[in-house]
């Protein structure tokens, strides 16, 4: 079976490409930490992934688009393929790029691969021969697994930046800021990441950019262990959280943020009285949400309209060497957060219940 390292080595053409190796050697690091730079961003310190990136600028390594084969099948069919169909988000990015395709006389397919890398990877070539092309919502396969599939499909990555594929991506940095500063103006000194899941790459990206602006500010900022992206997957981390509870919680989108809220509200822990709380998303849930959940607004509708019409260009036979389309993000502030009190946030035994 062949490593993502493997991969990377192999050419369509017969002609040397730069290879992962290739940079790595450059750049004095392994083919691994070359790998996690891309695909596993959280998991390389800043100035390593420095390095690499200007390295792998210099050599060129896939600075061109991967080559893909023209549909000569489904016509007018696009494949749009999301990790979890229950979650908001990903259903948002769905509807635009349904009415994008639409006003470009295509239709949809939208298939969901439960978070698993090889049931991503086994639909993609499933639908490979029937579509006239792939979108891939923020995608859990590694990066050369991805390169590999865009060579079968005119192929967009949607929320993960991927070197010589078509991206999209949602720029996190000024809504982290945005998060950090008003939770230091309330008085926290001390903060938790509530992590998603472990192959997400825009869950990395979050948590580099909270752990940058924490540690600007002298904020002590702790990250869970991966959790599902789901209401239970934050309701089942309440009792882990008041094990050692920091006052404040980023979790890594609205739903898990909600699901800790009302987990802890049943272990004698209120919200914003006892912790404060901010989610990722802004979606429907967070407005309705008690409280309603101060939360990072990420544009759906410049995703998932502009995902659809990258894929458009690529079917034209458009090619681009332009920078990644960047959505920016910015917090909208609710009643989950308000001034840290003078106590602990623990939890209150008198009042607290079992979750088991």
């Amino acid at each position: 079976m062949k490593t993502e390292a493997d991969s990377e080595g192999d050419s369509s053409n017969g002609n040397h490409r730069v290879t992962i190796y290739d940079v790595a050697r450059q750049a004095g690091v392994s083919p691994s930490t070359v790998s996690r730079t891309f695909s596993r961003p959280d998991r390389v310190s800043i100035s390593t992934s420095r390095k690499v990136q200007q390295v792998a600028d210099a050599l060129g390594y896939h600075s061109d688009m991967v080559d893909s084969r023209p549909g000569t099948q489904g016509r007018g069919l696009v494949a749009v393929i999301v990790p979890d169909l229950g979650n908001q988000f990903f259903t948002g990015v769905i509807r635009n790029i349904q009415d994008q395709c639409e006003r470009f006389r295509f239709e949809t397919l939208i298939l969901e691969t439960r978070e698993s890398i090889t049931k991503e990877r086994r639909i993609v070539d499933t639908v490979a021969p029937v579509v006239s092309g792939i979108i891939l919502v923020s995608p859990r396969m590694p990066d050369a697994m991805i390169r590999k599939c865009a060579q079968l499909r005119p192929l967009i990555s949607v929320n993960r930046d991927v070197r010589g594929v078509s991206s999209i991506c949602i720029d996190v940095s000024k809504g982290a800021r945005q998060a950090v500063d008003h939770l230091h103006t309330l008085g926290y000194r001390s903060l938790t990441y509530l992590d998603g899941p472990a192959a997400s790459w825009s869950g990395g990206i979050r948590w580099r950019h909270i752990f940058n602006e924490c540690d600007a500010k002298g904020i002590t900022v702790k990250r869970s262990l991966p959790c599902a992206p789901t209401f239970y997957g934050g309701y089942s981390y309440a009792e882990k959280y008041l094990d050692d509870p920091t006052g404040a919680v980023i979790a890594h989108n609205d739903l898990m943020a909600i699901g800790l809220i009302v987990a802890l509200r049943r272990l004698g822990c209120e919200c914003p009285r006892d912790v404060s709380v901010i989610g990722f998303d802004n979606d429907t849930m967070s407005m309705v949400s008690s409280p309603p959940l101060t939360t990072i607004h990420m544009s759906l509708s410049a995703l998932g309209r502009g995902a659809a019409d990258l894929l458009m260009q690529r079917l034209a036979g458009t090619t681009s060497t332009a920078a990644t389309p960047i959505v920016p993000a910015h917090l909208i502030i609710r009643q989950s957060t308000g001034a840290r009190l003078d106590k602990p946030s623990g939890r209150n035994v008198a009042e607290s219940e079992s979750l088991s």
